[in-house]
């Protein structure tokens, strides 16, 4: 039915769906996941959301851990489809020398965050009229806190080898994190197994809580003195949630719409290669996924969604990589499409599958 787009939905959400089809008003949060470059094939339906909620009233939570933060940081601005275009246009220009330091790639991503969040560009956002942000991050204990790189692996290795014991172990490795816009209440319950860390968002903090919840550890410099938080080192809130395994706070007859790279969810970032590991059926009921299909992704350069490996493979070839990845954006104009040809015509009915 749709070449580019894939809709999948939890069992709450797929009675609705295949009821009704997907009204706007039912969608209480939005869900962003980690995910880095492979952002870029969600660009073409970012860019129909505000199309989609441009006569909201009611408030509209937007959660994200990474990159999803960072998408939603564009999203909440007063312009936006300009916000997107910047984001996507600074991100685009990576550039790093062949063995890149730590400092090397923090600094290019505050290099990115700054053309396209302004310090107006904050004030408005924690001011919107009706969508709050919520921002991931995790806070590493122990020997983690260090970004030295034989504490800081052996920290994450262990992390790694008893969460394929069980995910409830990363508690003992990391405190979940979450910022929040203090005009409602968070996105998600506190109410499974990870201990965590509230704080409101504020103009002091909002720059450091995004780069907190992309700073991917061996890779970035851990994020510190965060006004408003305990001591201690902030980092990528995908190691606990990748994919947003989580209790959301939405009511019974509320939708979570969740723009995604895959058709999969991978709850979090050490069960990548754990293929067992699966999402609680009763944190996805309410939600409703979209990605691109396996058709869309069979026809993108290299055939595969960007990623962090092409970093490598285009080692010292910037303009090969930059292109790759805006050939991989501007396709995704075609999901974007899709999804609100899908909406619009009721066709979303009997498009949806579960998830």
């Amino acid at each position: 039915m749709f070449s580019s787009l894939s809709i999948r939905a939890g069992a709450k959400a797929l009675a609705i769906l295949r009821d009704e089809g997907l009204k706007s008003e039912r969608i209480k949060i939005i869900a962003g996941a980690s995910g880095g470059p492979k952002w870029l094939v969600l660009a073409g339906i970012d860019r129909q959301l505000p199309l989609l909620f441009k006569r909201r009233t009611r408030e509209l939570l937007f959660i994200g851990s990474s990159i999803g933060s960072w998408r939603m940081a564009a999203l909440a601005q007063k312009d936006p489809l300009g916000a997107i275009d910047a984001f996507e246009n600074a991100y685009l220009g990576q550039r790093y020398s062949r063995r890149p330091t730590y400092e090397e790639i923090t600094r290019e991503f505050y290099r990115i965050m700054y053309e396209y969040l302004s310090d107006d560009a904050i004030r408005y956002i924690l001011r919107h009229p009706f969508l709050r942000p919520n921002v991931l991050a995790v806070r590493s204990k122990s020997f983690g806190a260090s970004d030295k790189k034989l504490p800081l692996g052996i920290h994450l290795g262990c992390a790694a080898v008893l969460n394929a014991v069980s995910r409830k172990t990363l508690r003992f490795f990391f405190d979940r994190v979450l910022f929040y816009d203090r005009r409602s209440n968070p996105a998600i319950k506190n109410e499974d197994s990870f201990p965590r860390i509230d704080a409101a968002l504020t103009e002091l903090n909002f720059r450091k809580a995004l780069m907190a919840s992309g700073s991917i550890p061996l890779l970035m410099e851990g994020v510190r003195s965060i006004d408003g938080m305990p001591d201690g080192t902030y980092r990528d809130g995908g190691i606990i949630d990748y994919h947003l395994d989580v209790p959301f706070r939405a009511d019974e007859h509320d939708i979570v719409l969740y723009p995604h790279f895959f058709e999969r969810i991978t709850p979090g970032w050490f069960d990548k290669a754990l293929g067992w590991r699966k999402p609680h059926s009763d944190y996805m009921a309410q939600v409703v996924l979209v990605a691109p299909s396996q058709e869309f992704v069979s026809r993108l350069p290299l055939k595969k969604i960007p990623d962090r490996n092409d970093f490598r493979l285009f080692l010292g070839k910037d303009e090969e990589r930059i292109a790759c990845w805006k050939e991989a954006a501007e396709r995704s104009r075609q999901i974007g499409d899709e999804f609100m040809e899908a909406i619009e015509s009721g066709k979303i009915r009997d498009a949806v599958k579960p998830l």
